[in-house]
């Protein structure tokens, strides 16, 4: 028990500590009194005097008390108290801190005990009115504060005086609380508090948050990097004016409740999933009254609840813990009676109860799996008058065999209370908790790797980083002198910016001349926060380094880096992955917002720092810091920075503010860092003496200017002087000047003949290249470049190339100093090794190409290879990685008028591009295809301005531009899933016309498609229509988006797939979407009412009704609040977190305020919120553009558009038709259009026109994401798109014009990469990804690497739709193969040629615009039958002769009394089996009717021919297979064989497919609506449905592949042929799958076919031609099964594939 924290003997503390101690001396005695003086730490004096003679007890407080001079007297007859009656004399001086008086005491107390006791009572009755009137700043009573161990006053430290904690926060908070939180959480420490203790106040010294030691210590120490620790509070005070009914069984409860709910320790669990211990180990310190977790520990283990969790607890700490109880309990027990109410937690302490004893004799038999310390304590513990020890070794020990004893030199209060971590007793503690970490560590580490390896490879996909800058951080680090930089980390500016909670700025800019160690000092930084257990990501900006150099890789690295350190940072970024977010490299604002916006900084993390190197050689400085500048106060981040002090970078840390501070870097500060770096160097220069070898080095430092730079290249120099006059007149003639010394070192270089060449190359390739070569790659670029083989470069290169080089421990070669760099790309330097940009671009481009063109690489030809292209893998050039990521960077800065670069780029295009494609494809990174399609358009685009783009390499390369960005993205899944399916796969599936099907296709060999195939690429990549319904309203997410119909049906879709994901119904028109932050919710808006979706489940969960209609929607960044500005001229908020009431914000008043008008008299026509949400644009007829501050909700300001002569009187005549806002704030910009075709660009805080642009007539408009590109589209239904790149975005450049003729265009919104657009018009919603969205960001470039482009003129297309087809609405395949007859929406049946996939001949028609439902084919007798949606059912006979098919006899012509269902015939074809919903019919071929049944309505039913005996067929229902004979419809088992289900189908299963053809083996797909996790693959035995058996069970093995199946395609012999969800057309062996789980995968369906997919129609012909139709389109895919690769499946129910399987033909 915690008998000190618990108790008034609290007071009696070490007189060491700083805060608020107390002790108590022996004074002088007069006569019969004894005085005491009671040190109140070092504030105050309280004399405590007894008086031994009858009558009088005085107590007075000296000066500095803590209240005013009070006496508190006590008349009896007779007094005996006992000085030793230490606890409750204590008490005495809790109670005394309030004026009260009590005289009289009846003379019946005259034991001194009884005479306390009555003092205590009586004055609490007097405080219960003294505590209702307390201030706050009381809080707690005295008293009360006494009895818990509470100081009254406390110091501070000076460091964090400021930041001291408010005393009532000092106990702590109750339940588990996280105190640390790793990265890499393999063990959880819990600290527990004694009874009347703190989860905070029992391991803190003082209330100085630095004492608190598991907090502030632990965390920082690296034996505990892996250690989640936590604190654990619950109510066990005493002080509570109220008897308790809690013991210490309930408190044992708590803790196992709270550990096992706890979310932290439950999200832990799911690192491995094939490891059988995927849970962190739990380690828990008690400070603990009979140990209450020995009871925890024995309830868990005898509780199944609890049984998982008993598992992971790995060893307990006892900290004096009383396990026999303890003899000052009974005592407590008494006070507590009459004082606070009984306690029956404190009962249960006294030795030898009941609890005691059994308690520890259960565990005993439990203890030998537990690791066991026991502390012991061995001073006494000072209580007032006496001394004695609370827990004895013998009570605080167990004398078990394998526990662990230790003693701590400290009293009771001092075991868990230490001043400083070099505390012997705090060693002595940490050392026994390291021991058990590392063992724990130690044996999880290798269960860990691989969930880790897991888990690393996901983030590195999704953020496109797979490790940190270590290498850039080691390099530095080996550079830094020991001991140096310490002068930056001591300065009280660093020291107030590293304390995490104080209050000074979060960010600290370091700034310094070039060359004066800024990087150096960062690494340092960077180290120091390491060395602190701090948790820190850090990036080095580097200038020309083309992933290093913008803001994009920037904030990729820091979000890789902060998931590392943070579990639950880790986890958002995951689930983003899992959710199939995706991240444009190049988007730095998108990577932002979804990075960090929506995931990093939504999270809960301990304070993290970023140390941000060079920032001024970051490309994109204004977005940095606009980015910088939005962070939230509340993020625990703090930010170091590192640049050169240019006017641009001071103007803008200045627009920060006062969150800034700043340290330049002063010569005196780095003189002593110099000094010490000249000392190591000394012993390898001519100077002896300690004389002379000072006199050299302040020599060294007067002429260094402070530059560390100057000083390594003069070292350098001065190692290959061999005497001391050498030395001298090596630093008379080395200049002070960089720039002087860099040109020194050129001319000395030049007088080396033999080796200056290669110095030319080499250095022309470091400043050149896009990234730093490794040595392997600089002798592969050297030996492509001027056919030198090196060998040592790595020992010759610095020589070589006269110091300004150097190799660092990662092998990679490096320039000595962006300086030096600068120096050789200046323009006037007059030197044969000046790199000029455009020359050395050339140089590379050509050799990379080169590279990229050898035989080495180039595609395999035979189609009787495998398809793994493995040759790829083992390319023999180690250049050959760097040239396919950056050949097309330094072809976009080629000087235009080199003929050399154009050749090789067209020699590449012509033979090995595909090659390079799969290479791309195999990194995980499609990134860097489309990188080189916008490259390589842009340097046409410059190109042309010295050749005529005409001619057919320019066609050629023109058309390869094209095609890269529109195989990247159309087939980017498929690529990413098998690379080799570039070769056989991609191009066949391509247009005709297109250069990559042109070149890569055969007719006759392969892969190749018959059918609707498009010739060109269209700018519309997918079509949805939605008959009988008009499209109203559009929205695009980050990974949906949705479009609203009239009827009221929200149609929600994945934006990559465009498979329906949702289908919601709103009940009425649908107006307005909008989607929630990650799409996470989805609002929809009509007339009247305002729901809001989840879009997970697809649940609806709130609706609101409206009084007016909504104009627009808006979420707030968590989606805790939905905002609606409506016709009513308010803003309605609306909590999602409970559907709290409508909170209206009305702005007419602020309008009204702001312009001096009266109300409007009509109401608002548009209304759209700004991307941050503080604006609201606000237009009324004949008014300008209103401008209302949501969050001041106050009027801001008005757009007004002047007339073309000056006056303001055009918005009168002109209504607004269509307004939006430019997302990037970099660019902030407003856009309307008005009714006579005039579109205007507004800045919406200076109010502005800025831009106008006549004729564009658009009543719909749209901004990509990234702010680069505006859409408009008009009531004519022509697109057209604007480059907002211009001018800062202040002008319009048009691009793009799409003319078709129909009807206007409702509603626009681009995809969340800005590479695609959405329209909405009429029935139809379209898709569009014109090229031209892809190009070349100019802020992304240093332009004067290259020449200007030519500005190309703006491409129109003309799209006039083309009267519409008949859709197709089923199918089925002649036996022979070459024949599809196909029903069609009009009611006409035509057959399909698979040779070509067009259409041969009408063969007959059900009535006019009646669709035809249902088909089958009777091949025995020639005859087919159709069925329409009015049941009207055709048989006719079909004849096949060498013109062709034509319809013959009608053989019936009837209808069906119910809606029909499925058409089936018998084996022989004389039978149809007739099936509806309600009943099912048996026909002759002539219509004649057999027999007939009626069914109870079931969700599904479905007939089949049984595959072994011809007489019957079977009709499968959900838990039933009857059994029915083809002669009279005779049932052969009356109660059916019953389906004994894997899994039960439930009311929304909405499809059953059933297949058996040419096997005994009938495959089942169950499909309930609920969505694809849910579904069911079954395989049943058609042996065993036969009329004497009475149930059957399903094959095993076949449950875990029902989620990946989309489609069941058809079953040849044993293997199942199936559509997985990814769109791959696979198979399995039937027989083998259970036993192996392995399928084949063979061709892919291209997303776009697959739009609708409810609509899909598909058939294997008997020539196993792959038949599919979709919409009014038809395709046969021939020689399709002929490719395979081996998938397996794993028990995450996903496919594998199989790295050591290669893509191969089965047959040529």
């Amino acid at each position: 028990m915690d008998m000190l924290d618990g108790s008034a003997a609290a007071l009696a503390q070490d007189t060491r500590s700083a805060c608020l101690t107390y002790a108590f001396e022996d004074a002088p005695v007069w006569g019969s009194t004894r005085l005491y003086k009671v040190h109140a730490g070092w504030h105050s004096t309280v004399q405590l005097v007894w008086v031994c003679s009858p009558g009088m007890l005085g107590l007075r407080h000296g000066s500095g008390c803590l209240c005013n001079h009070t006496v508190l007297r006590i008349r009896s007859k007779r007094l005996r108290i006992p000085i030793n009656r230490n606890l409750l004399t204590a008490e005495l001086i809790g109670i005394v801190s309030h004026d009260i008086t009590v005289s009289d005491v009846s003379a019946e107390y005259i034991s001194s005990t009884k005479i306390i006791l009555s003092i205590a009572q009586t004055l609490l009755k007097s405080f219960s009115n003294f505590r209702r009137r307390s201030s706050a700043e009381s809080g707690v009573t005295f008293l009360e504060r006494a009895l818990n161990g509470l100081s009254t006053q406390r110091s501070k430290s000076p460091a964090f005086a400021e930041h001291s904690e408010p005393r009532d926060d000092f106990k702590g908070p109750l339940g588990l609380n996280l105190l640390h939180a790793p990265s890499k959480p393999l063990v959880d420490l819990i600290f527990v508090h004694g009874l009347g203790g703190g989860s905070r106040k029992t391991w803190s010294k003082t209330t100085d948050p630095y004492h608190y030691w598991p907090k502030e210590w632990l965390p920082r120490d690296p034996a505990f990097q892996n250690v989640r620790i936590y604190s654990f509070g619950y109510v066990a005070d005493w002080s509570e004016m109220k008897n308790s009914v809690l013991e210490i069984n309930d408190f044992a409860r708590s803790l196992l409740g709270e550990i096992k709910d706890n979310p932290e320790m439950r999200s832990n669990e799911v690192s491995n999933e094939e490891s059988s211990n995927k849970k962190t180990a739990l380690i828990v310190l008690c400070r603990l009254g009979l140990s209450w977790l020995v009871i925890a520990y024995v309830l868990a283990r005898q509780d199944p609840i609890f049984t998982d969790l008993a598992s992971r607890f790995y060893a307990a700490y006892f900290l004096a813990t009383p396990h026999r109880g303890v003899d000052l309990a009974r005592t407590l027990t008494n006070i507590l009676k009459v004082t606070y109410g009984q306690k029956p937690y404190v009962n249960e302490l006294e030795p030898n109860s009941g609890l005691v004893s059994g308690i520890n004799d259960t565990f005993r038999h439990y203890a030998q799996d537990l690791q066991l310390w026991s502390f012991y304590e061995t001073l006494q513990s000072n209580l007032l008058i006496s001394s004695a020890m609370v827990v004895d070794k013998t009570s605080a020990t167990l004398g078990y065999p394998h526990e662990r004893i230790a003693l701590l030199n400290a009293d009771h209060r001092g075991m868990c209370k230490f001043n400083l971590p070099s505390d012997p007793n705090y060693k002595t503690l940490r050392n026994a908790f390291s021991t058990t970490v590392d063992a724990i560590v130690a044996e999880a580490f290798s269960i860990r790797q691989e969930a880790d390896r897991s888990e690393l490879r996901r983030l590195s996909s999704l953020v496109g980083i797979s490790e940190p800058p270590q290498d850039d951080l080691q390099a530095l680090s080996d550079a830094r002198m020991a001991g140096s930089c310490g002068w930056l980390t001591s300065k009280t500016e660093f020291e107030e910016w590293r304390v995490s909670w104080s209050k000074s700025p979060s960010i600290l800019w370091l700034s310094g001349n070039p060359t004066s160690g800024k990087s150096i000092l960062s690494g340092h930084v960077i180290n120091h926060l390491k060395a602190e257990n701090l948790n820190c990501s850090y990036f080095f900006f580097k200038q020309g380094i083309a992933t290093k150099s913008s803001v994009g890789d920037c904030l990729r690295s820091l979000a890789f880096q902060m998931a590392l350190c943070h579990i639950e940072v880790r986890r958002r970024l995951l689930s983003l992955e899992a959710d199939g977010m995706t991240i444009e490299k190049n988007d730095d604002r998108s990577i932002w917002r979804k990075l960090f916006s929506e995931a990093v900084f939504k999270a809960t993390f301990q304070p993290h720092y970023w140390v941000i190197d060079a920032l001024d050689e970051c490309n994109q400085l204004q977005s940095f810091f606009s980015m910088v500048s939005s962070l939230d106060g509340h993020i625990p981040l703090r930010i170091f920075l590192t640049s050169r002090k240019t006017q641009e970078i001071e103007r803008a840390f200045g627009q920060l503010g006062k969150d800034v501070a700043h340290l330049e870097i002063l010569i005196s500060d780095t003189l002593d860092d110099i000094r010490l770096f000249i000392a190591a160097r000394m012993n390898q220069l001519p100077v002896e003496g300690s004389e002379s070898r000072a006199n050299l080095t302040n020599k060294i430092l007067a002429k260094s200017n402070g530059s560390f730079l100057w000083v390594r290249l003069v070292l350098q120099e001065l190692e290959h002087t061999w005497s001391e006059e050498g030395v001298e007149e090596v630093l008379n003639e080395i200049p002070a000047d960089m720039n002087l010394l860099y040109m020194r070192t050129l001319e000395k270089m030049s007088k080396l003949n033999r080796t200056a060449k290669l110095a030319k190359a080499i250095l022309t390739w470091i400043v050149c290249a896009a990234r730093s070569l490794t040595l392997s790659e600089m002798q592969c670029a050297l030996k492509l470049d001027i056919n030198e083989t090196v060998h040592n470069l790595e020992r010759s290169i610095t020589s070589i190339c006269g110091q300004l080089v150097f190799v660092d421990q990662r092998s990679r070669v490096q320039m000595i100093h962006q300086t030096a760099r600068d120096f050789l790309l200046r323009d006037d330097l007059d030197s044969e090794f000046a790199v000029r940009k455009a020359e050395g671009h050339t140089r590379l481009s050509i050799k990379c190409l080169e590279l990229l063109s050898g035989n080495h690489i180039k595609a395999p030809r035979s189609h009787k290879q495998k398809l793994g292209f493995q040759s790829g893998l083992d390319i023999d050039s180690a250049l050959a990685d760097y040239a396919c990521t950056f050949f097309s960077d330094h072809l976009y800065k080629t000087s235009s008028l080199q003929s050399e670069p154009w050749d090789a780029l067209y020699d590449f295009l012509s033979c090995n591009v595909l090659s390079w494609i799969e290479r791309l494809a195999r990194s995980g990174d499609l990134y860097y295809i489309t990188r080189t399609a916008v490259n390589i358009k842009a340097y046409l685009e410059r190109r042309a301005k010295y050749f005529p783009p005409i001619g057919q390499q320019t066609r050629t390369v023109e058309e390869w531009s094209v095609d890269l960005i529109r195989v990247s993205a159309k087939f980017r899944t498929n690529l990413l899933t098998s690379p080799a399916s570039i070769y056989w796969l991609i191009p066949p599936m391509c247009p005709t016309d297109s250069i990559i099907a042109q070149k890569f296709t055969s007719p006759h060999r392969g892969l190749t498609v018959k059918g609707s195939v498009a010739k060109t690429w269209d700018d519309c990549l997918t079509q949805f229509d939605y008959p009988g319904s008009q499209a109203t309203a559009l929205n695009h997410g980050d990974r949906f988006f949705a479009v609203g119909l009239s009827t009221g049906k929200v149609m929600v879709y994945h934006s990559i797939s465009y498979q329906v994901h949702r289908v919601l119904e709103h009940f009425e028109r649908v107006k307005i979407l909008e989607f929630g932050r990650q799409d996470k919710v989805l609002a929809s808006s009509g007339l009247k009412n305002l729901r809001v979706w989840d879009l997970s489940s697809g649940e609806q969960i709130w609706s609101f009704d409206m009084s007016h209609q909504a104009l627009t929607l808006a979420f707030t960044t968590e989606n805790e609040c939905l905002m609606a500005a409506t016709q009513g001229d308010y803003v309605a908020c609306w909590s999602l977190s409970d559907g709290g009431k409508n909170i209206r914000i009305p702005w007419q008043d602020g309008f009204r305020d702001g312009i001096g008008s009266s109300r409007q008299r009509q109401s608002p026509t548009h209304a759209l919120f700004s991307p941050d949400r503080n604006l609201l644009a606000v237009s009324y007829r004949g008014r300008p553009i209103l401008l209302f501050d949501v969050e001041s909700e106050m009027f801001f300001g008005e757009c007004v558009r002047k007339s073309n002569s000056g006056g303001t009187g055009a918005d009168t005549h002109y209504p607004i038709v269509a307004i939006t806002f430019n997302p990037n704030p970099d660019v902030n910009l407003l856009v309307a259009s008005y009714g006579d075709g005039e579109l205007t660009v507004y800045n919406p805080w200076s109010l502005e026109l800025v831009h106008r642009v006549s004729d564009v007539n658009a009543q719909s408009l749209a901004c990509s994401p990234d702010g680069r590109t505006l859409i408009t589209g008009s009531s004519f239904g022509t697109i057209q798109v604007f480059d907002f790149d211009a001018a800062g975005g202040e002008s319009l450049a048009l691009l793009y014009c799409i003319s078709a003729y129909e009807n206007g265009i409702k509603s626009l919104a681009f995809s969340n990469n800005s590479l695609r657009f959405i329209d909405i018009r009429g029935s139809q919603c379209r898709v569009w990804e014109p090229s031209v969205l892809a190009r070349k960001n100019l802020q992304d470039c240093d332009q004067s690497e290259a020449s200007d482009p030519i500005p190309m003129a703006h491409k129109s297309v003309e799209m006039v739709e083309s009267q519409s087809k008949t859709k197709i609405t089923t199918m089925v395949c002649h036996h022979d193969g070459d024949v599809v007859f196909c029903g069609k929406q009009d009611g006409s049946v035509v057959a399909f040629l698979t040779h070509d996939g067009q259409e041969n001949s009408l063969l007959y028609k059900h009535a006019s615009n009646i669709s035809v439902t249902h088909i089958a084919w009777g091949s025995h007798q020639s005859v087919l039958v159709s069925a329409d949606e009015s049941s009207r059912i055709i048989i006719r006979k079909i004849i096949k002769d060498r013109t062709g098919l034509s319809a013959a006899e009608t053989m019936s012509d009837k209808r069906f009394a119910d809606s029909v269902s499925a058409l089936l015939f018998d084996p022989t074809n004389n039978r149809l089996l007739v099936s509806g919903k309600k009943m099912a019919e048996l026909w002759t071929i002539h219509g004649e009717r057999v027999g007939s049944k009626t069914f109870l309505p079931r969700t599904f039913r479905m007939a089949i021919c049984h595959p072994l005996r011809a007489d019957i067929f079977v009709v499968m229902e959900p838990h039933l297979a009857r059994l029915f004979t083809w002669a009279n419809f005779e049932t052969l088992a009356e109660e059916g064989v019953r389906l004994n289900r894997s899994s039960e189908p439930d009311d929304r299963t909405s499809m059953l497919t059933v297949f058996y053809q040419g096997t005994a083996i009938m495959v089942e797909l169950l499909k309930p609506s609920g969505g694809q996790s849910s579904r069911a693959l079954e395989c049943w035995q058609m042996c065993d449905i036969r009329g004497n058996v009475t149930s059957i069970t399903p094959l095993p093995g076949f449950e875990m592949l029902g989620s990946s199946v989309e489609h069941i395609l058809t079953v040849i012999g044993t293997r199942l042929v199936f559509l997985d969800t990814d769109l791959w057309v696979c198979s399995l062996d039937l027989k083998s799958f259970a036993a192996t789980p392995e399928a084949q995968r063979h061709f892919f369906i291209p997303s776009d076919w697959h739009s609708d997919s409810d609509n899909v129609l598909f058939q294997f012909t008997s020539k196993d031609e792959f038949v599919y139709a979709n919409k009014n389109e038809l395709r046969v895919i021939k020689r399709a099964m002929n490719y395979s690769e081996t998938i397996s499946l794993s028990e995450a129910q996903q496919w594998n594939f199989n790295h050591g399987r290669k893509l191969e033909l089965i047959s040529p």
